[in-house]
């Protein structure tokens, strides 16, 4: 037998994984024919009595006559796997514009490879690429991805969300918990009398299985469609986060302390079986909670900071998970048990879930579960149950269970005083079925065999999961929930009444650069600024986002703690530093950066804040060097533009290398230009930048760009421009340290020219992001663009060929109604 060495998979060695695979298993063929030809020797039986097959094939042109490649059982193997990755995927291509799960194109695949299509159609092709005998390669194979997603489900889960729940989501979790078994418990199933007592009593642990699984709300299934819908973040996706909590958490207790104990009993009615379950359970948890939780804190304790965690301790956890399945099995526990368990007391967040989240994710959710959903559902035959409909007793009273489950939940959500559009769609949420029901169903029931009632489960998975997300997408946008309807922004804000202000920042130097600007934004008793600093983390290693309010003495776990402290020190530093004009709150939101926005309106809306200010996506060296350029914070600075509750400003700062000295610096004079064009955004930035003129630290000049007259112009704009004008030479009277110029323009060129006269001139520099009411003064320029979300004049002054420290802060009012459309039309 040839020899071979196991590597450390690392995620980046995908292709290498495949190859190591492709060795294993032609090894282990070449072993087990040499293992039979050894046989065949020693009882003396003639070798024309046998044909051996190889493992792996001589090559397509090496093939004997009356042969063909895929009776070899590796390739056959390989080519199964093309088949059913290829076709998914090309069906997953058209159907996700439609917002159909991946789970969909999955069982689609299945289905045109089973019986349904390519067994009646092309039998003859159907037998050799997927023979009637079992496939054993490929059920070990699924069951080793099905424990591996179990246990990066439980890594995932933040068990501490529980305890910041309210009571209404325990309430509602332990209601959903309870209502399946409640209904379980109810059930009565009558059979034919012709039908045998095992018969009767197999379809009965199915028809308990199946409505279990249909009646039921798992955290796994919740959370992967909340990411597919890109509203982890929105109220409902917390809310229903929550409840799966809660209710995994009661089951888990329930299941592992209860029912399996209590089974033992009843099959085998002794009081020694019992006591020993009960042992075993015992020793097997307190092994994984105490010694394994012992061990992983010291994994991460013993990792440097900012420093990854070593293979060795992740590949001895997948080990170990492994191991725990196996030995859970063999004492006649549940083999998830022990994966479930061992996931769980992985701090979420932590270094080592980000990295065992990177390792296995891509192998796990992207190949090893979509296989496991196609090869499912090749074994259904869509004219076999269309035609015995009637005799599918375990889909129809499965069908039913959901369909109560479904009606009981929104109930139960209105009940709670939640409305009544929410709470269809958060029940529809709560009802998702998904990757664990169809592990369960290849784990517990004959499938293999393309049993009626077995693979029809598989089928009402594929119609439940296909429907709910495009009906949730169209009864909840979570964006009508920031919708403006109240001016909030700067321009009507009351002089004397604290300005409330979110700023968010991924990094330190953010952070310090709109600590800078607020300083100087006349932090007074007579006029307050009211903060709201936002510390902004991707969510790695877990699937529960969450917001901290450092305010209310929250405080995070040692290996979480060190990332967003930088930032929480520089906003508590101006605070001390502004005692008297500022008060201050600080919070941390963890989430995917894709959907990062929603925290972030959310935070504003709630707090009713009038101005968000954002960090740009690029940073500059010192010397005027581009060094960073983020697409995931630029696409998270637009879906803010589109969907917030206030004004916005994206704050653009070319400076770097300042201590924090030098923020507080008393001594320092702000040279701040407006530029004005006309239209909403520009009489915002106007009204801010009067507000920092207040400051005696503030020199503020004012160019205006005037047009000529235009009969086709908005007339209330031209209104609303010359009133904020007015309001300046009032604000000019009191206040010395205001200038004002005029510059004619009549092309963008003109427009241009000025934006270059004073790009070098000041240390801020404030524009609109908009100027639809003035179209002639920005002809030829938006041709130009680079970055639409900074508008003509913003793009303009974040090009690289500046190379001064200007900082520029691009403004958009508020959007009032409905109109949140895309801002780059």
């Amino acid at each position: 037998m040839q020899s071979f060495r196991i590597h450390c998979l690392k995620n980046k060695d995908f292709s290498f994984f495949l190859s190591f695979i492709a060795r294993f298993f032609q090894n282990l063929a070449g072993f087990a024919i040499m293992n039979a030809s050894q046989y065949k020797s020693i009882v003396n039986v003639s070798a024309g009595c046998f044909d051996y097959i190889s493992g792996s094939s001589d090559g397509i042109w090496n093939v004997r006559r009356g042969e063909t490649i895929l009776e070899h059982p590796f390739f056959r193997f390989q080519l199964q796997l093309i088949a059913m990755v290829s076709i998914a995927h090309f069906f997953h291509l058209f159907l996700k514009r439609f917002d159909f799960p991946r789970i969909t194109s999955d069982v689609l695949a299945g289905i045109l490879l089973g019986p349904t299509f390519m067994e009646t159609i092309f039998p003859r092709a159907s037998e050799l690429l997927f023979p009637p005998v079992p496939n054993q390669v490929m059920a070990s194979l699924l069951k080793i991805g099905y424990v591996l997603f179990t246990f990066l489900a439980a890594v995932r889960m933040d068990i501490s969300l529980v305890k910041r729940s309210g009571t209404r989501i325990i309430l509602l979790g332990i209601l959903v918990f309870a209502l399946p078994y409640t209904m379980s418990q109810t059930l009565e199933v009558k059979f034919d009398r012709n039908i045998t007592n095992a018969q009767v009593s197999a379809r009965m642990n199915n028809v308990n299985l199946y409505f279990n699984a249909f009646a039921g709300t798992e955290f796994v299934d919740i959370s992967a469609l909340l990411v597919q819908l890109k509203i982890t973040n929105s109220r409902l996706g917390h809310f229903a986060l929550a409840t799966t909590l809660v209710n995994d958490l009661a089951r888990f207790l329930y299941n592992n302390l209860v029912v399996s104990i209590f089974n033992r009993l009843r099959y085998t009615p002794s009081v020694k079986v019992g006591v020993q379950s009960f042992v075993y359970l015992s020793i097997f948890l307190a092994s994984t909670v105490i010694v394994a939780h012992r061990l992983i804190l010291w994994f991460i304790r013993a990792t440097p900071q900012g420093k990854p965690i070593k293979d060795l301790y992740t590949n001895f956890l997948i080990a170990a998970v492994l191991i725990s399945s196996s030995v859970g099995d063999s004492v006649g526990l549940d083999y998830l048990l022990g994966p479930l368990t061992l996931g769980l007391v992985i701090p979420a967040g932590s270094p080592l879930a980000t990295s065992l989240t990177a390792k296995l994710d891509t192998i796990v959710s992207g190949l090893l579960i979509p296989l496991l959903y196609t090869y499912c559902a090749s074994k259904f035959n869509l004219w076999i149950f269309i035609s015995h409909f009637n005799d599918a007793l375990i889909f129809q009273i499965a069908f039913i269970g959901y369909a109560i489950k479904l009606i009981a939940t929104a109930a139960l959500i209105i009940f709670i005083k939640i409305d009544y559009r929410d709470a269809v769609t958060l029940a529809l949420i709560l009802n998702f079925k998904g990757p664990r029901e169809m592990g369960t169903f290849y784990s517990y029931t004959s499938i293999e065999t393309k049993d009626l009632d077995s693979t029809s489960g598989v089928f009402l998975i594929f119609l439940l999961s296909s429907f709910a997300p495009p009906l949730i997408k169209k009864l909840y946008d979570p964006s009508k929930h920031y919708i403006g309807y109240k001016k909030k922004c700067v321009q009507y804000a009351s002089y004397d009444a604290p300005l409330d202000i979110l700023v968010c920042a991924h990094k330190q130097e953010e952070a310090m650069a709109a600590t800078k600007l607020l300083e100087f934004s006349n932090p007074t008793k007579e006029s307050p600024l009211s903060i709201y600093g936002l510390c902004l983390e991707e969510l790695l290693g877990s699937d529960t986002p969450y917001m901290i309010n450092h305010k209310l003495g929250q405080r995070r776990s040692l290996s979480q703690a060190s990332r967003s402290q930088p930032i929480i020190d520089i906003f508590n530093y101006f605070m001390v530093g502004n005692r008297k004009g500022t008060q201050v709150h600080v919070f941390t939101a963890v989430s995917p950066i894709k959907m990062m926005h929603e925290d972030i309106c959310w935070l504003a809306f709630d707090k009713g804040c009038s101005l968000i200010i954002l960090p740009f996506h690029k940073k500059w060296h010192n010397k005027g060097r581009l060094v960073s350029n983020n697409n995931d914070i630029r696409n998270l600075n637009i879906n803010v533009l589109e969907r917030a509750p206030c004004s916005v400003g994206i704050l653009i700062d070319r400076s770097s290398g300042r201590g924090l000295s030098s923020i507080f610096s008393s001594s320092t004079v702000c040279r701040v230009c407006v530029l004005f064009i006309g239209g909403a955004d520009d009489r915002e930035a106007m009204a801010y930048a009067l507000k920092m003129a207040r400051s005696p630290r503030v020199q503020l000049k004012v160019v205006c760009c005037a047009s000529p007259e235009d009969s086709n112009r908005d007339k209330w704009e031209d209104m609303l421009d010359s009133e904020s004008l007015r309001s300046l030479r009032n604000e000019m009277s009191m206040n010395g340290h205001i200038y004002y110029a005029e510059q004619t323009v009549t092309t963008g060129s003109d427009t241009a020219s000025v934006v270059r006269s004073i790009q070098e001139s000041y240390d801020l520099i404030i524009v609109g992001r908009r100027h639809e009411t003035k179209p002639e003064a920005m002809s030829g320029l938006s041709e130009w663009a680079e970055i639409p979300e900074l508008g003509v004049i913003g793009d303009q002054l974040a090009s690289a060929d500046i190379h001064s420290e200007v900082a520029i802060l691009v403004v958009q009012q508020q959007i009032l109604k409905a109109s949140h459309s895309s801002i780059l039309n």
